[in-house]
């Protein structure tokens, strides 16, 4: 197929993970760990390509925001309504824009668009970042004086995506926040608390918290230790992704997400559990030692109550949550009928949650399924 089009590539990390505002993104990729970079793999086949950071512990709509700051260009707007109810900093930091031309008309008159590649929950802040740039902001429209309100939540740029993108994502929420939620408010303290101890210093400036915006984190200046932030941060429901990321939440969160007719949508998904001797779901033999543990919770606790399809899993990812979303339109990939507007499902892949990430993955392998992609959604008819 000819080339139609050679829009940039933003790929999102998902929980705990980092980007390229973080120094060890420069020693471990994210996209890439110890077996290459995604990036450099893009950028040397001659696209344009780069991994933004975004709150690693934030909820959807916050790590929206910051993604279309960092690839538009200036001052992260949380939404006045939205950081008033959560009870943070509306304004973050200010960015140059990846990609600061996103959305307006090149000298031909096209739209300059993006592609859009999220991992884990990657793929819920994508889909929500779709959400706000076709629908904007009820919500804040109604509660923003009009010159506050910030382009973000006005709509009408659904046009600026080509295409979206889930390597396990966790767009349906995921078994295991319900399964150990008594550990996810301890949790949250223990990293608020080191948020707030390695402000400043350069463990922050390596491996930034992002939690800014709450008077808790900040990888440019020290902020001295106070117990307040902290408890309000791990008080809420709503922006944090350790009950972001559980069923529940994550479905009436998006509820009102749908595919949109100018979008191509694909979604890949692995699984490497099975059933062993004791009839119980666990981790393959090379599935990545790490995963083993959670897979084992992911698999087998409530399950009987939950339903046994949600057993499968990459380690973290139930197959049911990285599938497709459950209220969109899909259909198997055919590579001869590739559509836009539903979500194109790839074949299952024997991967675990971290190849996506590079882990266990042969450097040419992992180079060369980027490289697919971005040729795929390169190659596809732009739709105006």
């Amino acid at each position: 197929m000819k080339e139609t089009n050679n829009y940039p590539f933003i790929l999102v990390h998902g929980f705990l993970c980092w980007g390229n505002e973080d120094r060890l993104n420069d020693v471990i990729p994210l996209f890439g760990m110890w077996n290459g970079s995604a990036k450099v793999a893009l950028c040397d086949a001659g696209y344009i390509a780069d991994t933004p950071s975004v709150g690693m512990f934030s909820g959807i709509w916050d790590r929206a925001c910051e993604l279309y700051a960092k690839i538009k260009g200036g001052r992260v707007d949380y939404g006045k309504v939205h950081s008033e109810r959560c009870g943070h900093a509306r304004y973050g930091k200010t960015y140059p824009g990846i990609v600061p031309n996103w959305g307006e008309l090149d000298d031909a008159g096209k739209i300059q668009k993006i592609n859009l590649i999220g991992h884990s929950f990657g793929g819920p802040t994508l889909r929500q970042l779709i959400h706000l740039l076709a629908e904007g902001s009820e919500e804040e429209r109604a509660g923003t004086p009009e010159d506050e309100l910030s382009d973000l939540f006005k709509g009408g740029k659904v046009k600026w995506v080509h295409s979206c993108t889930t390597l396990a994502g966790t767009v349906n929420g995921v078994t295991l926040p319900e399964q150990i939620d008594k550990f996810i408010v301890p949790v949250e303290v223990v990293v608020g608390a080191l948020s707030m101890l390695t402000s400043g210093t350069w463990f922050s400036k390596v491996y930034g918290f992002h939690l800014d915006r709450f008077g808790v984190s900040s990888q440019t200046e020290h902020i001295p230790f106070r117990l307040k932030p902290i408890m309000d941060f791990v008080g809420l429901k709503e922006d944090n992704i350790g009950w972001e990321l559980g069923r529940e939440l994550c479905q009436e969160l998006s509820k009102d997400f749908h595919v949109y007719d100018n979008i191509y949508y694909f979604s890949y998904y692995g699984v490497r559990t099975a059933i062993n001797k004791k009839g119980k779901m666990a981790g393959t033999k090379d599935m990545w030692f790490a995963m083993k543990p959670f897979a084992r919770l992911a698999g087998n606790i409530n399950i009987d109550q939950i339903g046994k399809e949600w057993a499968p899993n990459d380690g973290l990812v139930n197959v049911p949550s990285a599938h497709h979303p459950f209220n969109d339109p899909w259909q198997d990939f055919d590579p001869a009928n590739i559509k836009p507007g539903i979500w194109n499902v790839m074949p299952q892949e024997y991967k675990d949650h971290t190849s996506y990430m590079g882990i266990l993955e042969k450097k040419e392998d992992y180079a060369n399924f980027f490289l697919e992609i971005a040729d795929r959604v390169t190659d596809l008819p732009v739709i105006e």
